[in-house]
């Protein structure tokens, strides 16, 4: 029996693998997804759902770009996703504080708010006695410096990852769960489709979008150096007043829920494939949050959880084609897969149809390549 046959071959159904194959379905191509567990069930739906762009970046650069770009794509992209589906994914607006307390580098923080400032971006410096009123006498005697990034947000991650995946299934998409991809079909240097547990799948173009399992084929004739970096994320219900704007600092983030709910991230751990839930770090995030924000004290605990990040060795994504022709990825987006969702698919669906007028070459899987040549 002739092995099947289809246009695009997406291996991995988070939210990037799934936002892009609804992309390029919308585009008249006949796309298939494969998935070795349920979609969301890794990194995309353990995430926090932070878009939060500025607050992270230290320069304006590529990526900053990227990430700027994909947050004012969200509400476009939000009101597509829940009047297709029907799923309402928790977008808001919310505004994010960052506070620097006494015994962090000084003037670290304005010189953060002077170069967005200078890049016409909206961002205020706060005095403590300026906070916003619904954090007046909230945050810990400590924090020394604040800044406000208004347009910052947050989206419901396991609520955004069903719409994606149901957008996707609405415009054709077959999303194939519980295959296990073996390894990528090359013949001739060209990348003909994908071998699997369940047979030969032919494509014309195939996308890497497996998360932190994208090097799964050993095979390539290039590095894949994508490695799993473990988050853990606390949830608490806090007693009386809800936060209603996302909290950071150096050592935690505080991310309010609309239903009084708040989740305490992250931990960065290189531990291989332990998607585990641990004592110390639990213990860590909570220590940090209530020395953040006294009142947490008293928050009841929900629960806690982990997930594996797709990381790359500089923290940056693998976008768009590499020497293997019909072969591309979407992957290694680490901390930033949901905030990067809506631009990934736009950039690699291009890339995909040969249309791209986008430079991804510094997101290119190459760079690895010249870093080694140059080593």
């Amino acid at each position: 029996m002739s092995p099947e046959r289809t246009d695009v071959v997406v291996v991995g159904g988070g939210v990037i693998g799934c936002a892009l194959a609804a992309e390029l379905a919308a585009r008249g191509r006949d796309v298939i997804v494969l998935e070795r567990a349920e979609p969301g069930a890794e990194a995309s739906g353990a995430a926090a759902g932070m878009l939060a762009p500025q607050a992270e970046a230290r320069a304006r650069d590529a990526f900053f770009e990227l990430a700027l770009e994909s947050r004012g794509l969200y509400p476009a992209w939000v009101r597509s996703l829940e009047e297709e589906t029907g799923v309402e994914v928790g977008y808001r607006r919310t505004g994010l504080l960052h506070c620097d307390f006494a015994r962090a580098p000084a003037g670290r923080l304005a010189a953060q708010i002077a170069w967005q400032r200078a890049a016409g971006l909206d961002v205020v410096e706060l005095r403590v006695d300026e906070l916003p009123g619904e954090l007046g006498g909230r945050l810990c005697p400590e924090v020394a410096a604040a800044a406000y990034f208004p347009e910052e947000g947050v989206v419901d991650p396991r609520l955004l990852t069903r719409a994606a995946w149901l957008l996707a299934d609405r415009r054709g998409v077959r999303v194939r769960t519980g295959v296990a991809v073996l390894g990528f079909r090359i013949e001739g240097g060209v990348c003909l489709g994908v071998e699997t547990d369940a047979g030969t799948l032919l494509a014309n173009a195939v996308v890497d979008a497996a998360g932190a399992w994208a090097a799964f084929d050993s095979s390539l004739p290039l590095s894949v150096p994508v490695e799993p970096v473990r988050g853990q994320i606390v949830e608490l219900h806090l007693r009386g007043r809800p936060l209603s704007t996302i909290l950071s600092c150096d050592e935690v983030y505080i991310v309010p829920r609309a239903d009084g709910t708040v989740l305490l991230g992250s931990t960065v751990e290189h531990v291989g494939f332990r998607k585990e839930v641990t004592a110390e770090a639990v213990e860590r995030l909570i220590a940090g949050a209530v020395r953040f924000v006294p009142e947490l004290a008293r928050a009841r605990f929900v629960t806690a959880w982990s997930g594996l990040r797709p990381g790359t060795p500089d923290g940056l994504p693998i976008l768009g084609p590499c020497r293997v022709p019909g072969l591309f990825f979407a992957a290694g987006h680490f901390r930033n897969g949901i905030l990067l969702a809506p631009v990934t698919a736009l950039a690699v669906a291009d890339a995909v149809a040969g249309a791209g007028r986008r430079d991804l070459s510094p997101f290119s899987i190459e760079r690895f390549s010249e870093v080694l040549r140059t080593a």
